[in-house]
């Protein structure tokens, strides 16, 4: 059996909302992008219905041809590689896709009080714990050039808004701790001692990384992790 997904990647589902509606995966990009262009070549021309159509025929086709190789389309493609990877470990592993968690009330992050929210693109729950993944399809120059926030610090402050929220209530002596992971599709990120807490793993080692460690967890323990998920 194969390990139990909840949701859709976060990326596609962005993506696919820029896209024609006859995109309904990414993997139809390229095949959907082909029959427009071969439709838009054999349309007529001649009058204003015709040409009303060819126009909205070439909108949809500029559509994909804007998106294709974007960020938000090599995101999406890292998130589905990535799924594809876990979806391999066994049915003891429940994989959580495009998780967002907001707390009833703001805590402190490096010293501030400026942390309520935060969305996740991978929570995995089993026996073995909970494990959060952020994942960067990334090229080398992009990360050296990224203005936005830093991505360790990104899942760093994920990983305490979910540590947070799992907290509450929880009343067995074996509280549910959160393993940050920043996925690194393409291999060109490394671990920061700034972030200690925020493990760096990239596609062939991921599946490895979550199912070498030692059971925590009881079936109960692993149920009401879930509903709080």
């Amino acid at each position: 059996m194969l390990a139990i997904i909840y949701g859709y990647s976060d990326a596609e589902k962005r993506l696919l909302n820029q896209l024609p509606k006859e995109v309904e995966t990414i993997d139809d990009i390229h095949r959907v992008h082909d029959e427009m262009k071969n439709q838009y070549d054999s349309m007529d021309n001649k009058g204003i219905i015709s040409k009303f159509k060819r126009w909205n025929k070439k909108r949809q086709i500029n559509k994909i041809e804007d998106n294709i190789g974007s960020p938000l389309h090599r995101g999406a493609k890292g998130e589905i590689k990535l799924l594809d990877r876990l979806s391999e470990l066994s049915d003891d592993y429940h994989i959580f896709c495009d998780v967002h968690k907001q707390l009833d009330h703001w805590i402190t992050y490096n010293g501030q009080r400026n942390l309520r929210s935060a969305q996740m693109d991978f929570v995995v729950v089993s026996y073995k714990g909970v494990v959060l993944i952020e994942v960067k399809n990334w090229s080398s120059e992009y990360y050296r050039q990224h203005g936005g926030l830093y991505p360790h610090e990104q899942v760093d402050r994920a990983g305490r808004v979910l540590w947070v929220s799992l907290q509450s209530s929880w009343f067995n002596p074996q509280k549910p701790s959160v393993t940050n992971v920043l996925l690194s599709v393409r291999g060109n990120m490394e671990y920061d001692p700034d972030y200690k807490s925020v493990y760096v793993k990239d596609l062939s080692n991921i599946n490895y990384f979550i199912q070498n460690r030692k059971e925590l967890f009881s079936d109960k323990d692993v149920e009401r992790i879930i509903d709080r998920i």
